[in-house]
C-alpha cells in the first residue's frame, strides 16, 4: 500500500512531505482541520492497489491544492471513489469481489514545485536496465493528465549514459544524478521495479509516493549484449543486413547443434533457442547472450570454458542466469564425447572448409551474371546459403578450440611468471596471417605503381579487387561500399598511401621482411597458432561470402528499380530478405519511406552495450532524440595491452567511420574496430579501443604492422578528445593525457 511505503520512506530519512493517514474505519468521521494550515494533496491508498495482478492505476480520485476548509469534503470524495463507475467496471472485468475493496486516504502537504515528475526504475515497456524519468513544469497531476509538455529521460544503468525526448532539457546533470541515487536507495527498500513520484522545489527534491511497477515481468529475461559482435557490426545496420545475419547465425547454430548432439529431435525441440542466437534493437545487432550461455553450459568443463570464452569475447558483465538446454542426461553425456571428438579433428575440418569455400566461390563466379532475373538470383542465393550453413559451423568449433588453447597457454605462461608483454609476444607468433594479406597486397600495389606499365598495373588492380575487393570498413554490413562495388575507393586509398613515399617504403619493407618468431615452439603453441590462423582465414572468407550476398542483392535492387517498385538501388538495404522475396504483395516504396525515418532516429540513440528486456526485445520510437554526452574528467586510463610498444602523439577520436579522417601519425581512439580497419591502422602510430580482446582484429593486425594497441579502455572516446596530446604504453596498458587540446596549438 502507498501509506506503508510512505511510512517506511519517512522512517528511513527520505525527504517526504508531512502526511496524515485517515483509515477506512474512520471514513465517516470528520477530521479536526484546526491543525492544517497549508494546501494539501488528498490521495487514495487502496488495499488492492498496485498488486502483482491488479494495479487500479488512475481508478481512484486524487485532489491537489486542497485548502484546509475543503479537506473533509475531499477525503469523503476520495473514499467514495470506490463506487465510481470506472472502478466497478474494473472490478467486474478482473473478477474482483467488491467487499474486498477498502482504502485509506493520505493527506499530504503540497509541495510548491517548479518541476515534478515520475521515476520508473525500469522502463514500463519492458526494458529492465533502463531508468525512465518523466518531468514537467508545475504539479505532477498535469503530467499524468497530459496537460503540459514533458521531457522524458532514458538512462541506461549498464553504460551510465542517457538521452532525452522533449523540447527542453529540464533537469541538470546534478539533478539527474540525485534522482538516480534516490531511486537506487528506494529500490533497496521496496524492490527492483518501482514507480516513484517526486517534486522539486527550489532545487530540493521531495518524494511524494512510491509503488511497484505492476506491468513488469522479469521471470523470463532476454539479454542482448554487443560484446565482440560490435566489431563486425558497429553502429546501426540496415534491415537487409540484420535479416541476413539472423539467418546466418540461425543456420550455423542449428548445424552446430546437429554436429555435437547427432540428434535432430534436439533441434526441433529447441528451435526457438537456436533460431535466436542474435537479435536486434534500434537498428543495432546484438548477441542474444542468454541463449549463448545455455549452449555453452552443455559443453564439457563448461565452468572452466565460460570464463575463457568471456575473456576472449571481451564480455564485461560476467554474471549470467543458468539457462541449460532441455536435453536428457544420456544426450548430455553423448554430447560430451562428440565435442571432444569434434575439437580433436577441428583443424582438419577447417582445412576441408577452406577448400570447400574455394569451390563455392568459383561456383558463384561462374553462375552469377549481371542482368539476371530476381528469381534466378534468389535461387543462387539460397543454394550458396544452404551449402555454407551445412559446413560453416566448424568455424565455431575452431573458435572454441582457439579460446581453450589460448587460455591454457596464457595460464601456463602466467604460472611461469612471464610478463604480459612476453605472453602477447607468444600469441602474436603468427606470420603472414590471412587477414593481413589485403593490406600487404595493397601496400605492394601502391608501392610498385609508377614502376610498372599502365596495363600491368590495371591487371594487378583488377586482381586485387577479385581477391580482396570485399574487405573494407564495416565490410559485414551489406549496405557498406567496398572496393568491389566502388572501385574508385581503391584508387583513392592508393593515392593516400602514395602521398608519403617514405612511409610507404617503410611499410612495404616491414610487411615483406622475413620475420623470425622468438617463440619457443611446443605442441601447445602450435595449437594456438593453428587455431588463430584458421580463425583469420575463415574471417576473410566470411567477408567474401558477404561480398557475394551484397552483389546479388544490389542486382535485385537494380531489377526492382526497373520495375518501379523502389526508387533507388540503395533502397534495397531498407528491406529484409522476406520482404524482398514477397515483394509483389507489399508497397515497398511506402515501407522504405517509414524505415528511413526510423533509421534517422536510431542513429541518434546511444550505442548501448547491453539491453535487458522483459520477455521480448523491441525497438524505440521517439519524436526526437537529444543525446547527452557522458563527461568524465581524468587524465590516466588503463586497458589491456595487446600489441607492445609506446607512442606519443595527437589523438583522433573516430566515431563515424563514413567520415573522412586524416589518420597519418595519429593515435586512433575508437569504441571498436572491424577487419576493414586494417587500412586505417597502417598509417596510424597507435590504436586505443573501448572494446576488444587478445584475439580481436585490433590486437592481431596491430601486432603484425608493429603499432601499439590497447583494448578494453572504458570510456576512452568520452575522456579523450580529438586533438589531445597523449602517450600510450602498450606494455603496461597505461594511457596518459599529457595536454588537452584547448591548452595547446599544433
Amino acid at each position: 500500500m502507498k501509506k506503508d511505503n510512505l511510512i517506511l520512506l519517512k522512517a528511513k530519512g527520505f525527504n517526504v512531505p508531512r502526511f496524515d493517514i485517515i483509515e477506512w474505519n474512520d471514513r465517516n468521521t470528520d477530521i479536526d482541520i484546526k491543525k492544517y494550515k497549508r494546501k494539501y494533496a488528498i490521495r487514495s491508498s487502496s488495499y488492492l492497489e498496485d498488486g502483482e495482478k491488479n494495479s487500479f492505476a488512475g481508478q481512484f480520485d486524487t485532489y491537489l491544492n486542497v485548502s484546509p476548509k475543503d479537506i473533509n469534503k475531499k477525503v469523503k470524495q476520495c473514499f467514495n471513489s470506490v463506487n465510481n463507475k470506472n472502478v466497478l467496471d474494473y472490478l467486474r472485468k478482473n473478477k474482483i469481489d467488491k467487499t474486498n475493496l477498502k482504502m485509506d486516504v493520505i493527506i499530504q502537504e503540497m509541495v510548491n514545485s517548479n518541476l515534478s515528475g515520475i521515476i520508473f526504475t525500469a522502463n514500463p515497456q519492458g526494458l529492465l536496465n533502463e531508468t525512465v524519468i518523466v518531468v514537467g513544469k508545475g504539479l505532477g497531476n498535469k503530467i499524468v493528465e497530459d496537460r503540459i509538455d514533458t521531457t522524458t529521460y532514458y538512462y541506461n544503468n549498464t553504460d551510465n549514459i542517457y538521452y532525452y525526448d522533449g523540447k527542453k532539457d529540464l533537469l541538470s546533470k546534478k539533478q539527474i544524478d540525485e534522482l538516480l541515487i534516490l531511486s537506487n536507495r528506494i529500490k533497496e527498500l521496496l524492490g527492483e521495479y518501482i514507480d516513484i513520484e517526486f517534486a522539486i522545489e527550489k532545487d530540493k527534491i521531495y518524494i511524494l509516493q512510491a509503488r511497484p511497477i505492476t506491468t513488469i515481468n522479469d521471470k523470463k529475461q532476454v539479454i542482448l549484449d554487443n560484446s565482440n559482435i560490435v566489431e563486425s557490426y558497429p553502429g546501426v545496420s540496415s534491415p537487409l543486413t540484420i535479416s541476413f545475419v539472423k539467418k546466418v547465425y540461425s543456420g550455423v547454430f542449428r548445424s552446430l547443434s546437429l554436429r555435437i548432439t547427432k540428434n535432430k529431435k534436439i533441434i526441433e525441440k529447441n528451435y526457438d533457442y537456436f533460431n535466436n542466437m542474435v537479435s536486434s534493437s534500434n537498428g543495432r545487432i546484438y548477441y542474444k547472450i542468454s541463449n549463448w550461455y545455455g549452449l555453452l553450459e552443455t559443453l564439457p568443463f563448461h565452468k572452466k570454458i565460460i570464463p575463457i570464452w568471456q575473456d576472449m569475447m571481451g564480455v564485461n558483465n560476467k554474471s549470467y542466469e543458468k539457462n541449460i538446454l532441455r536435453i536428457s542426461p544420456f544426450t548430455r553425456i553423448k554430447t560430451f564425447f562428440n565435442i571432444l571428438f569434434e575439437l580433436k579433428k577441428s583443424q582438419k575440418n577447417m582445412e576441408i572448409l577452406n577448400n570447400k569455400f574455394i569451390e563455392i566461390n568459383n561456383e558463384f563466379n561462374n553462375s552469377f551474371k549481371k542482368g539476371m532475373k530476381t528469381k534466378d538470383i534468389l535461387k543462387l542465393y539460397v543454394k550458396i546459403r544452404d551449402e555454407l550453413f551445412s559446413i560453416w559451423d566448424v568455424t565455431l568449433i575452431n573458435d572454441l578450440y582457439t579460446f581453450i588453447y589460448t587460455g591454457r597457454l596464457k595460464n601456463k605462461l602466467k604460472k611461469k611468471n612471464y610478463s604480459e608483454e612476453t605472453i602477447n609476444e607468444y600469441i602474436s607468433g603468427i606470420s603472414n596471417i590471412e587477414s593481413l594479406k589485403p593490406i600487404k597486397e595493397l601496400i605492394n600495389l601502391s608501392y610498385i605503381k609508377g614502376k610498372i606499365s599502365k596495363d600491368e598495373y590495371k591487371e594487378l588492380f583488377n586482381d586485387y579487387i577479385n581477391l580482396y575487393g570485399d574487405r573494407n570498413l564495416e565490410e559485414l554490413k551489406l549496405e557498406s561500399k567496398t572496393f568491389r562495388t566502388n572501385p574508385e575507393l581503391l584508387n583513392k586509398k592508393i593515392r593516400e598511401y602514395r602521398k608519403d613515399k617514405n612511409k610507404l617504403k617503410e611499410l612495404y619493407e616491414e610487411l615483406n621482411s622475413n620475420k623470425s618468431t622468438k617463440i619457443k615452439t611446443n605442441s601447445l603453441t602450435k595449437k594456438v597458432i593453428s587455431g588463430i590462423s584458421n580463425r583469420e582465414i575463415s574471417r576473410l572468407n566470411r567477408t567474401r561470402i558477404y561480398g557475394m550476398v551484397r552483389t546479388m542483392f544490389i542486382e535485385i535492387g537494380k531489377n526492382l528499380v526497373k520495375e518501379r517498385k523502389i526508387r533507388k538501388v540503395e533502397d534495397i538495404f531498407y528491406l529484409d530478405i522476406e520482404e524482398i522475396v514477397n515483394n509483389k504483395k507489399l508497397d515497398l516504396k511506402k515501407l522504405i519511406s517509414v524505415r528511413k525515418k526510423e533509421y534517422i532516429m536510431y542513429k541518434e540513440l546511444p550505442n548501448y552495450s547491453r539491453l535487458i528486456f522483459s520477455e521480448k526485445e523491441f525497438d524505440k520510437h521517439h519524436k526526437r532524440v537529444n543525446k547527452v554526452e557522458k563527461e568524465i574528467s581524468k587524465n590516466i586510463l588503463e586497458g589491456t595491452p595487446t600489441s607492445n610498444g609506446k607512442a606519443v602523439g595527437e589523438a583522433l577520436v573516430i566515431e563515424d567511420i563514413n567520415k573522412k579522417y586524416d589518420v597519418k601519425d595519429k593515435i586512433l581512439i575508437t569504441k571498436m574496430t572491424d577487419p576493414g580497419w586494417v587500412f586505417l591502422l597502417a598509417n596510424a602510430i597507435g590504436i586505443i579501443s573501448e572494446k576488444g580482446s587478445l584475439l580481436s582484429h585490433t590486437a592481431i593486425i596491430s601486432r603484425e604492422i608493429k603499432i601499439p594497441s590497447i583494448v578494453g579502455v572504458e570510456d576512452a572516446t568520452t575522456i579523450i578528445k580529438t586533438g589531445d596530446y597523449i602517450s600510450m604504453d602498450a606494455t603496461t596498458g597505461k594511457i596518459e593525457i599529457i595536454r588537452r587540446r584547448k591548452k595547446w596549438t599544433v
